[in-house]
């Protein structure tokens, strides 16, 4: 019996370098009714927003709405500095996240104080390598996370 995961990761599946389509970004936008203005985790040639971190958002200050697909190897700090901007600047996030045990656990608190919400996406997202679609779908499934503005 194989189990789940097992096979040999190819160099392309051990990257954090994956690009969000525009087609996901915008439907992403549009169902969850959020207009992000800063993308935090990207390059030039890769960013859903006009403004955008390529490094060190994690010490930066987050002032305007954010769209967020940070690197897997650093989902926890990416969780962690959105809630706290969120607290301190009052400002939309939405963040796609690999639906797995490790990433919910690090919303166990965000979610039981209702500062966010979260939302499974039904299927597997083929991202972009080299501005191309990959070959194959995402190993993991995702589910957005959206922090709103409050009254």
């Amino acid at each position: 019996m194989q189990m789940l995961h097992q096979r040999v990761r190819s160099l392309a599946s051990s990257s954090d370098e994956y690009e969000t389509p525009d087609t996901v970004f915008n439907e992403l936008c549009k169902k969850f009714n959020m207009s992000p203005v800063l993308d935090v985790c990207t390059t030039r040639k890769m960013s859903k927003c006009k403004k955008f971190f390529s490094k060190d958002a994690t010490s930066k200050n987050w002032t305007e709405s954010v769209w967020c697909n940070p690197p897997h190897s650093k989902t926890k700090d990416f969780v962690k500095k959105a809630d706290a901007e969120w607290k301190r600047n009052n400002i939309d996030i939405m963040m796609l996240v690999p639906a797995n045990s490790v990433c919910a656990a690090y919303f166990d608190d965000i979610f039981k104080q209702g500062h966010a919400t979260y939302h499974r996406l039904s299927g597997r997202i083929r991202f972009l390598v080299d501005g191309k679609l990959s070959e194959f779908p995402s190993r993991n499934a995702y589910f957005v996370v959206c922090w709103r503005t409050r009254n």
